[in-house]
């Protein structure tokens, strides 16, 4: 039971099972699920946006630990948890207007695909933490970069 629950939140309620991208696919899950609460309630508070980062962020840690075990292997591709991370760190304190979510998606894509320094360095470290600091540092320079691009065209 432990396993299956692992994996069920590790691959992002199995969305890490999808061929093809599911690092795309949990990246553009996460926009379009921060677009409906949008709709629904307005806006995200930052304290809510932090505490639910933080608390998926320990979860992720936890269970792609435990997905790379299951599965023998040091970053499984099923694991997108890690995605849906740094996707949240990547909106952070930023309105979600749909330019921002398409900006913010494919930023985040291309800084996690291209691993810039120290993004890559972070992959290195053991177990779940390694598994998600590299994303968390993508989310970090794709919130910043999308905080430049709403400060230029004052959105």
């Amino acid at each position: 039971m432990r396993d299956r629950i692992s994996l069920f939140l590790a691959t992002a309620l199995y969305i890490g099972y999808i061929p093809g991208a599911p690092g795309t696919y949990a990246s553009a899950a996460t926009s379009l699920a921060l677009y409906f609460y949008q709709r629904r309630f307005h806006h995200i508070a930052p304290e809510l946006h932090i505490s639910v980062l933080g608390l998926i962020t320990v979860i992720g840690v936890l269970v792609s630990a435990e997905a790379s075990r299951i599965r023998g292997e040091e970053d499984p591709s099923i694991v997108v948890i890690d995605e849906v991370a740094g996707q949240l760190l990547t909106f952070f304190y930023l309105p979600l207007h749909s330019w921002n979510l398409i900006l913010g998606t494919f930023f985040f894509r291309v800084f996690d695909v291209w691993k810039p320094s120290p993004v890559r360095q972070l992959e290195s470290l053991k177990n779940g933490v390694g598994i998600m600091a590299d994303d968390l540092m993508a989310g970090v320079y794709s919130c910043l970069l999308l905080h430049l691009v709403n400060r230029l065209l004052h959105w």
